[in-house]
């Protein structure tokens, strides 16, 4: 039997803790709060470790804040273990060249960032349909939602979400939306952006982001995010030259419109009404390609390329 350990007893880290027992796999927790360990392993009826003390372990799940995530990737793979990664990669150019050293060194392992909204039915509708725009030439990528509603309960400026040392920001918070937009678009070749805290939030973090790429085979995209908006949304809209097809993931729905003022064309509804089936099949997508020692479809090299953008648009810059 496959034996997890899971590092990091948040929100994130108890999901994928709960699904991987779900799928039949051993799991241990540890975060560096040991009463947060303590509790999730009582609920889930799991052993709680210690990091020093911690065994060898077929597969890491890495589910800390973003500033640790390499040096817990390095742990991980020093101890021959696979690794799961919560996105993203890592969120300094330092980080992001440690990852790529760690990659080329570790060949034998299996890495990958976990990236859920690939995995969502809405987005394998919406990559599906694609042909049916002609050729793409701009994708409008929009996600935004009130930070303060995002963990209930808990205050939002304790978070790593709120604050810079812990590699928080809206960039890297919704780095869901730069990974599939290159899925989708192509490798970006140029970067343009505009980041700013509102002071709306008693944050340190970038609050609003805009950032325009253009991509290699000549479309260009436009990903709009923010924690400010009271009433969550999220959606991409591709602009092609035989139509326009939209993903809406509040309304659960993929619709197409072939004319100007045409009928609207709904081609999925329904779909993600259980979120949580996501994160099932991503770590599915990673059990497998462990016990046939395959690659995943975002690697260390994949996910590189969207933390790079993500840095380019923090820093003004083409990446």
């Amino acid at each position: 039997m496959t034996h997890a350990l899971i590092l990091g007893c948040g929100s994130i880290g108890s999901r994928h803790a709960r699904n991987l027992i779900g799928l039949g796999v051993e799991v241990s927790v540890c975060d560096v709060d040991p009463p947060s360990a303590a509790a999730l392993a009582q609920e889930l009826d799991v052993a709680a470790v210690d990091r020093p003390d911690a065994r060898r372990y077929d597969l890491v799940v890495v589910a800390t804040p973003t500033s640790q995530h390499v040096d817990d990737l390095a742990w991980a793979l020093e101890r021959d273990a696979d690794v799961f990664i919560e996105k993203p990669l890592a969120s300094s150019r330092e980080g992001l060249a440690r990852a790529r050293a760690l990659d080329e060194r570790s060949v034998d392992r299996v890495v990958m960032v976990g990236c859920n909204l690939r995995f969502s039915e809405g987005y394998s509708a919406l990559a599906a349909s694609l042909p049916a725009v002609g050729r793409p030439a701009v994708f409008l990528v929009d996600y935004g939602w009130w930070l303060p509603a995002w963990r209930p309960g808990r205050d939002y400026r304790t978070q790593y979400s709120a604050q810079r040392s812990l590699g928080g920001g809206i960039v890297f918070d919704a780095i869901h939306e730069i990974d599939y937009t290159l899925e989708l678009a192509g490798p970006a070749t140029d970067v343009c952006s505009r980041t700013a805290t509102s002071g709306v939030l008693e944050v340190d973090v970038e609050d609003v982001a805009d950032i325009i790429l253009t991509h290699r085979d000549g479309a260009h995209s436009h990903i709009h995010l923010d924690y400010l908006r009271r009433h969550p949304a999220r959606s991409c809209t591709v602009i092609g030259t035989e139509g326009e097809l939209t993903w809406d993931v509040p309304r659960g729905v993929v619709e197409l419109i072939r004319e100007p003022g045409g009928s609207v064309e709904t081609l999925a509804t329904a779909v993600d009404a259980d979120r949580n089936l996501q994160y099932v099949a991503e770590m599915e997508h990673m059990l497998a390609a462990v016990a046939a020692r395959g690659v995943t479809c975002n690697g260390i090299p994949r996910a590189a390329a969207s933390v790079e953008v993500a840095l380019a648009a923090l820093e003004g810059a083409a990446p």
